[in-house]
């Protein structure tokens, strides 16, 4: 016998609209989930929504024969600036498949092992930061921007945004920053709002413009002055799908490059705040952690799997605050 999919009461034409905080909807849904356990149905705005707060039935509909990717508004907007890269492309997008196939490989073991010497240099460089200003009190959410985009940029594309030798981030990050804000905002604004906040609407443009026009330079130096490295940026400009032969266009390149610039950097950023944070918060799990880092005299690709706590203490941050803690999908 089926059981109704409980939901919380609405009102006429909004739905649950109320229901969520637009400022921190994650915690709506944590809230209603609190409510109405592991699974439970909106309808924001005549649009049916069913939400899964479990392993188990999260496996269920990762099913690629059953379900795909759905797009929600903010990632609709934000395709101004990603295009069809892969995090916003649609499945039924011919890039979406043909990036697939050419970047896979670029993410297997032996890849990462080959990317590990950048890792390190711009992790000394952090390092080196810290213990400058010793005693100082340092932004530390602030710092792991800086490492993050930094190690992506020189693994990836072979190019050094030198965060740690400026005291003012790179404007790269604020454009991109202003970029994600406004494509939230944009979402939840009505189409004649957007169009009507002209001196909003023109820094979105600029930023996106600014973003692509760096992206583009990187490709076109590369063009002009080849490499034999194994980057991901190669990997786009030479790799063809195995079947068609066909190759990712400039347009397409660019947008894979702002992807991987974006949801790369940020995710592993939030990642490492609040691991420090909840270390800090248990300074127990702190002493642990370090007296784990002090047995290995050097940090190589190969020592590393012997940090099996510092292992399961990035694992623990990321149960208790995913930095993609929710995505879509349609039958």
């Amino acid at each position: 016998m089926s059981t109704p999919i409980p939901q919380p009461p609405g009102t006429f034409f909004i739905g649950n609209l109320n229901e969520i905080d637009s400022n921190y909807a994650i915690g709506s849904l944590r809230r209603l989930h609190t409510l109405y356990g592991d699974i439970y149905r909106l309808t924001i705005l005549g649009k049916n929504i069913v939400v899964l707060s479990s392993q188990e039935l999260v496996n269920f509909v990762c099913d690629e024969s059953r379900f795909e990717k759905e797009l929600g508004k903010p990632l609709i907007e934000l395709r101004a600036v990603t295009g069809d890269g892969l995090f916003t492309a649609h499945t039924s997008e011919p890039n979406w498949k043909l990036a697939h196939k050419i970047l896979l490989p670029a993410f297997g073991p032996n890849a990462i092992r080959g990317m590990f010497s950048e890792m390190m240099d711009i992790a000394s460089q952090l390092i080196l930061r810290w213990e400058r200003f010793a005693g100082e009190e340092i932004d530390a959410c602030d710092n792991f921007t800086r490492l993050t985009l930094d190690t992506i940029a020189l693994c990836s594309f072979d190019y050094r945004f030198n965060s740690f030798y400026h005291n003012k981030m790179h404007h790269f990050v604020d454009a991109m920053v202003n970029v994600l804000s406004e494509s939230g905002n944009r979402a939840r604004r009505l189409s004649l709002q957007n169009t009507l906040m002209r001196g909003t609407a023109m820094k979105y443009q600029d930023d996106i413009a600014y973003i692509h026009k760096l992206c583009d330079e990187i490709v076109q130096q590369r063009r002009e002055h080849p490499s034999d490295i194994n980057d991901l940026l190669n990997r786009m400009i030479k790799g063809k799908d195995p079947d068609t032969g066909y190759q990712l266009s400039d347009e397409n390149i660019r947008y894979q490059m702002v992807t991987f610039l974006i949801a790369g950097h940020e995710t592993t950023s939030g990642l490492l705040s609040f691991t420090f944070y909840y270390l800090l918060k248990n300074p127990h799990a702190l002493q642990k952690a370090q007296a784990e880092a002090d047995q290995i005299d050097e940090i190589t690709i190969d020592t590393l799997p012997k940090l099996k706590y510092i292992d399961a203490v990035l694992k623990e941050t990321l149960r208790l605050q995913p930095t993609a803690p929710a995505f879509g999908l349609r039958s």
